[in-house]
């Protein structure tokens, strides 16, 4: 009875540290998206342009948010494990910056079709006159996602969640914590 107790609670403490870490990604993704989006909004409101998209950018962090974290459970870039971090941090980087590129791609396709235009009328259109918009949004990504990876990197490093004690957690709370850790440790043996 104590096993499928224990196997019940080892599921939903992954569950719960999986949903964690998705809203942690969504939450760091729908900042930069809509920091970016609002960024493109002023600068065409300044030559009486109106474009806001804001619902398409949240969806897009959300299913970016996911996609990240299949990538890690599906453990893409592992073979990068023993190398010094820069290079699973560019991998990673460069690999989620060509799927915002894919993401903004469909995006394009999606509002074409909501505004009536055919497949073929949109890729056109994408590739006349979107792509400078498609390829600077790109290097924005792949600049603003190098430190969001970096710290991932880090964090598999030094141990899940003592990047994140550093930033969050004063001195005395980390030291009360490793104290009562220590213990506990002192107690099993």
């Amino acid at each position: 009875m104590k096993n499928g107790h224990t196997e019940k609670a080892s599921k939903k403490g992954k569950i719960l540290h999986e949903l964690r870490q998705l809203v942690g990604i969504f939450l760091y993704l729908a900042f930069f998206f809509i920091v970016l989006r609002t960024y493109t909004h002023l600068v065409l409101v300044e030559h009486q342009i109106s474009y806001v998209a804001y619902g398409l950018t949240l969806l897009k962090a959300l299913a970016l948010a996911k996609i990240i974290l299949t990538g890690e459970t599906l453990r893409l870039g592992e073979r990068f494990h023993d190398r010094p971090l820069i290079i699973p941090t560019l991998y990673a980087t460069l690999l989620f910056s060509i799927f915002a590129l894919a993401f903004e791609v469909v995006e394009h396709l999606v509002l074409g079709k909501i505004h009536g235009k055919a497949f073929g009328e949109v890729v056109e259109e994408i590739l006349e006159k979107g792509w400078p918009h498609l390829l600077g949004m790109s290097l924005v990504v792949f600049v603003a996602f190098l430190p969001f990876f970096a710290f991932r990197a880090v964090e598999r490093a030094i141990g899940e969640g003592k990047l994140t004690d550093l930033f969050f957690k004063t001195r005395e709370e980390r030291t009360r914590e490793d104290d009562r850790a220590s213990g506990e440790c002192d107690d099993r043996k």
